[in-house]
């Protein structure tokens, strides 16, 4: 066996649209050469880009996934980042709500300083004085951060990079294009205060230079996949569709599991909006009242707290593989329990038709992965009531 690296991403410099043409073309060539590589780089240009140009009229186009092209995207809303996340193949290393600061509108930059301090305190006064290896200051405050997140907006500005294959991108362009159009008469709130920022997204791209129309074409009717206008049918088994609430935040962060999809029905009307409690202070009636009423303020800009229906569909393995990485101390709470609700239904409707893989997921029901059979955690919290899953935060 021999292994050679035939094409890498640079951090200097940006290769040009002709070349990744190139690459695709020879990529084609593979599947039809008489010979080996070595052979397709020392071909004439002329017969290459002949099949450039074959590839692309007759849809051929997983060739250009071979070359990758990584965007640095400043500024843009975090709806639009889960849009990107949803779509496929892609790496996106995005700036963290949880643990970093973000320019927010003064009325959310209020409320989120009021209720990070008020969080350090309740942590703080909760936990530290039990776990004080665990609860560090530094840990406290990051907790703090996390929960104070929800109230702000959906659209919060964020940057991140984000790689796709030269095929993606022009696929994105496509897509998002045909959404714009999609939403550009909508009276729904939600959708115009996204049209704009979709559009500009568009326009960006098409300044990038690497937008060639052949490659944008939609042949398969595709659409952007994170808006779906119904819940899906419920089934467990080999595969397995599910549907359940949570908040905006912890959609974007199941989102993220790349192995598994997940489908957002649009939000609601701000009228209509209903918001996660944090379980910390879900049981105390008069934090439990401010918290709302805060929220209450924030209506339209669509804080993250807000409930929204999602589904999710895969299958057996990539949902334990989500469950090894997902039940865990170090995990957002509201996380933790939507996988556990979705393990305890996937388990009892396997158990009931007798499927072997009740049994694997059984074994997942006594806490953190860190009580899951043959897993040995590298850096054990000693939270206890993390690991039993009793914790508030």
């Amino acid at each position: 066996m021999e292994i050679t690296v035939i094409a890498t991403t640079h951090p200097d410099h940006q290769t040009p649209k002709k070349e990744l043409d190139r690459f695709g073309g020879m990529a084609a060539g593979v599947c039809y050469m008489a010979h080996d590589f070595a052979t397709l780089r020392a071909e004439d240009e002329e017969k290459t880009f002949r099949r450039v140009e074959m590839t692309k009229s007759n849809g051929h186009h997983s060739v250009y996934d071979h070359a990758t092209i990584t965007l640095y995207l400043h500024c843009i809303p975090r709806v639009l980042e889960g849009m990107l996340d949803n779509e496929r193949y892609m790496v996106s290393s995005v700036k963290s709500g949880r643990y970093t600061l973000h320019p927010l509108p003064d009325d959310e930059q209020k409320l989120y300083d009021k209720w990070q301090a008020k969080f350090t305190d309740l942590i703080r006064n909760e936990y530290q004085a039990k776990y004080p290896h665990y609860f560090t200051d530094n840990k406290i405050k990051k907790l703090a951060m996390e929960n104070a997140r929800y109230l702000t907006s959906c659209f919060t500005m964020v940057s991140m990079l984000h790689t796709v294959s030269y095929r993606q991108l022009n696929y994105l362009y496509g897509f998002f294009s045909d959404y714009a159009q999609k939403i550009a008469a909508s009276q729904h709130p939600f959708e115009k205060q996204l049209y704009p920022y979709i559009v500009e997204f568009v326009k960006q791209l098409a300044s990038t230079g690497y937008i060639d129309e052949a490659l944008t074409h939609n042949g398969k009717n595709r659409q952007v996949s994170m808006f779906r206008d119904r819940p899906v049918m419920e089934y467990f088994g080999d595969v397995y569709a599910t549907n359940f609430r949570c908040s905006f935040a912890v959609y974007m962060h199941l989102n993220r599991h790349r192995t598994l999809k997940y489908y957002l029905q649009t939000p609601a009307e701000p009228t209509e909006l209903e918001f996660y409690v944090p379980e910390l202070i879900a049981d105390k009636d008069d934090l439990r009242t401010e918290w709302l009423s805060d929220l209450e303020q924030l209506r339209d800009h669509y804080p993250q707290a807000m409930l929204v229906d999602v589904s999710e569909m895969g299958n057996l393995e990539d949902f334990i593989l989500k469950a090894i990485e997902r039940k865990c101390s170090s995990v957002l709470l509201e996380t933790t329990r939507v996988v556990n609700d979705v393990l305890n239904r996937y388990q009892k409707a396997l158990e009931k038709m007798g499927h072997p893989g009740a049994v694997d997921l059984a074994k997942m029901q006594k806490g953190a992965k860190c009580t899951f059979p043959n897993f040995k955690c590298p850096n054990p919290c000693g939270f206890a009531l993390g690991v039993n899953e009793k914790r508030k935060i």
